[in-house]
């Protein structure tokens, strides 16, 4: 075995572990989702295949287990078929996330038919050719291998130039529409494969080939890991941004007003009352602030806790007019804070506020096999689709609560009523 062998061996064990270890991540990564991303996983999968050929190739590079012919002439047909393979994904790859960006160009699709052409124009020739040519050698050294095999061996190159040429064509015809590193990202994959050519037939003796395939799959996990890193940025930036919203949205003036008006006459009537409305009050606004700072989710007992602390202060404001029935028979999950209290919130303005005599309203948390439900439910006024998109505060409320329980929680957040009968707001949430 030459000690170049060894070599080739120490470089693709090596870039096998990486290619495993990415294969792992990507797969279970959100991503993997995305047409781009199955691509890409497909990619690795073939890359590994390949590699593994190559060093049980190079393992059985022996002088003194060469009589084994059969075995290494079937190892040498393989390993040039899992390059046009690669490319064809590579082509894929390039299609469909230029077509997350834009529509392509008739001219543009039939440039990627013939580079997938070229490749399997590659891989036929290689089935056919190989096979009559490797299986007349009785000499399997490095050197007559190559010369055996040198004028196949610079058609194949020829071809796998053609298909990254085309690939890179299209990259830069469309780069206007791509972000510099998804360019630069996906350049790679054509780029270093290219060089790796050059060294191979003019410079050096190992094959580098899969070495440039492994680095530029690091390069493109690397830019996931990047977007991905940006993208949970930016949801943060967003669920902080509708936090402080339905934050605001809640504590209006006239609430304020309402509620320390409501305190102040309580001091005359009942001083005890006035006392526990004050201390509801403190509460209140504590804990809306407080839900600034929880990143995450909340236990559903905080936010019920929550929750009563505010229909206290509006039963305060209310009086009898205002009749509050908790139905708590499930406990111990997590939900996104301020997810309950603005729709009891929505039940007294829109519902039992806008029914002569007022109301009842129930909110009700109960076990499901697969799920907790917590329902809202009032019999007030009655839910109107129309009211609510015309009250754009309350609107946007609601689909704020909806989108960060779908964001947070996979869960969802149901609206259904009736005229002059009562609304219901059922949420859901998966276990």
């Amino acid at each position: 075995m030459y000690a170049a062998d060894y070599i080739d061996i120490t470089i693709n064990i090596i870039n096998t572990v990486i290619c495993l270890l990415i294969l792992f991540f990507a797969a279970s990564s959100e991503y993997i989702k995305l047409k781009r991303s199955r691509i890409f996983v497909r990619i690795i999968i073939v890359n590994i295949i390949g590699l593994l050929v190559i060093i049980t190739e190079n393992i059985f590079n022996i002088k003194a287990i060469l009589e084994n012919t059969i075995l290494m002439k079937a190892l040498i047909i393989l390993i040039p078929l899992f390059g046009p393979v690669i490319l064809i994904f590579y082509i894929e790859l390039i299609i469909t996330i230029l077509k997350e960006k834009t529509s392509i160009s008739k001219g543009a699709k039939i440039a990627a038919y013939i580079a997938a052409a070229l490749c399997i124009i590659d891989i036929i020739i290689t089935v056919i050719l190989l096979p009559f040519t490797m299986f007349n050698m009785t000499d399997l050294s490095h050197y007559m291998v190559l010369r055996e095999l040198s004028n196949w061996l610079l058609f194949s190159r020829f071809l796998s130039f053609g298909c990254m040429l085309i690939g890179v064509g299209l990259l830069i015809s469309y780069s206007k529409f791509l972000s510099t590193r998804e360019l630069l990202t996906l350049l790679s994959y054509a780029v270093l494969p290219i060089v790796a050519i050059l060294f191979e037939l003019f410079l050096w003796r190992l094959t580098l080939i899969n070495f440039s395939i492994t680095l530029a799959v690091l390069i493109y996990y690397g830019s996931i890991q990047s977007e991905l890193s940006q993208q949970i940025k930016q949801k943060e930036l967003e669920l902080t941004k509708s936090k402080v919203s339905i934050m605001l949205s809640q504590i209006q003036p006239h609430f304020l007003y309402n509620a320390l008006s409501a305190i102040a006459q309580l001091c005359d009537e009942d001083p005890e009352k006035a006392k526990k409305a004050t201390v509801d009050f403190s509460a209140y606004l504590r804990s809306n602030m407080e839900s600034l700072n929880d990143k995450g989710l909340i236990d559903v007992e905080k936010e019920i806790n929550h929750v009563k602390g505010y229909l206290d202060l509006e039963k305060a404001m209310y009086r009898d007019a205002l009749n509050v029935v908790f139905n708590i028979q499930a406990a111990g999950f997590m939900l996104p804070p301020l997810s309950i209290q603005p729709i009891a919130e929505n039940a007294v303005k829109h519902g039992i506020g806008q029914k002569e005599g007022g109301g009842t309203i129930t909110i009700s948390i109960s076990e499901a096999e697969n799920e907790f439900l917590v329902t809202v439910s009032d019999d007030g006024a009655g839910y109107n689709a129309e009211n609510l998109k015309d009250d754009s505060q309350t609107h946007i409320g609601i689909e704020n609560v909806r989108q960060r329980l779908k964001d947070q929680c996979g869960g969802t957040l149901e609206i259904s009523g009736e005229s002059g009968v009562g609304t219901t707001v059922v949420i859901r949430v998966p276990k």
